[in-house]
């Protein structure tokens, strides 16, 4: 009997040779990105466990998918994680996992969203933020909160008749569907990477109903999930206020230099001689026909202060974008998948 048949006397059991180099391929990733990681250790506990399945030697099917550090610089390279690079399990040496050769490093970037503070004007995740806060994550956020207290509310009144565990239970996968939506939402318009694999409820897949139920209710995603939905809210309504301030300030200051260039006064006034306008440092007041007019001294001084204010809230929205989607990250890649007690027959049925 050759050393490598799980069969073997003093061959490592298959669940201890996976769960060793998903170790091993951790801490090769130490440093990636959260998201990276999470999809590298799926894909490759995925892989070894189908090939242990089929009958592959533990050992076998990690050297055929390669070792760690190999593993670990393909993800890095490919910067984003890759789709997976096979379909199943080969026994093939000549099929090592990634193919290192089809990793495309990104090519550097430069020009003017590179430059020291006013590049983030080039910055599409600055400009995504704006966005997210300033429509579509308010949006969101109010939808998901509506349902949340909604559904809540009605499993909490129907506890009694034991009607409310199932609707309380079906909140909860709800609440995870909508954070993995979210994570979309929030990779399209914040530019922070989520998963690509989902992460499956650890024992789920191999217990009964109520066991599963049990699973998911001592998943710790579930109520980070829904602890997401309910506390989005009036954070969100605290940026989405912030972003419109500043966004219509920073409009309003830069289109008084178009106004002045085009001839048009700034604002009208009918019956109020007395009426002044505030703008900066100026008092400003009507003329006779009740017409405010921009002071050709004040052009550049408004249009330098749009540009500023702008700046600052686009390098605002960015910062507050790094922060939420970090939290929806953190929410889907939270807690990888415990080791489960080895079943003896398992791995030989």
């Amino acid at each position: 009997m050759e050393p490598s048949d799980p069969a073997a006397p003093g061959a490592p059991m298959p669940e201890t040779a996976i769960r060793g180099y998903l170790a091993q391929l951790s801490t090769a990733l130490d440093g990636c990105d959260a998201a990276l990681r999470h999809d590298a250790l799926l894909d490759a506990e995925a892989h070894l466990r189908a090939a242990v399945r089929a009958g592959t030697p533990a050992e076998r099917a990690i050297a055929d998918y390669g070792t760690p550090d190999e593993i670990a610089r393909a993800y890095r390279d490919a910067d984003g994680g890759p789709a997976p690079w096979r379909g199943g399990p080969s026994a093939s040496p000549e099929a090592p996992g990634p193919s290192l050769a089809s990793a495309e490093s990104p090519a550097p970037r430069g020009g003017f969203r590179r430059l020291p503070v006013i590049g983030v004007w080039a910055q599409p995740q600055a400009w995504g933020a704006l966005l997210y806060f300033g429509v579509v994550g308010f949006a969101l956020a109010l939808a998901y909160f509506v349902w949340s207290v909604s559904v809540g509310a009605v499993a909490i009144g129907l506890l009694p008749t034991l009607l409310g565990f199932p609707i309380f239970v079906a909140l909860l996968g709800s609440a995870r569907a909508l954070c993995l939506f979210e994570g979309r939402v929030v990779q399209a318009l914040l530019g922070v990477r989520m998963p690509r694999r989902t992460q499956p409820v650890a024992g789920a897949d191999s217990v009964g109903f109520w066991q599963r139920i049990w699973c998911w209710l001592r998943d710790i995603r579930s109520w980070l999930s829904l602890a997401y939905l309910l506390g989005n809210f009036p954070a969100s309504v605290a940026t989405f206020a912030v972003t419109i301030v500043l966004t219509a300030f920073s409009a309003v200051l830069l289109a008084m230099p178009v106004l002045f260039a085009l001839g048009v006064p700034i604002a009208s006034v009918d019956g109020e001689p007395d009426f002044t306008v505030r703008l900066l440092w100026m008092e400003l007041s009507p003329d006779a026909d009740g017409n405010v007019w921009l002071p050709g001294t004040a052009v550049l001084p408004t249009f330098l202060a749009g540009i500023a204010l702008m700046t600052a809230t686009l390098w605002l929205v960015r910062g507050l974008g790094w922060v939420y989607g970090h939290v929806v990250q953190a929410i889907q890649v939270a807690r990888p998948r415990p080791a489960l007690p080895p079943r003896a027959n398992a791995w030989r049925a």
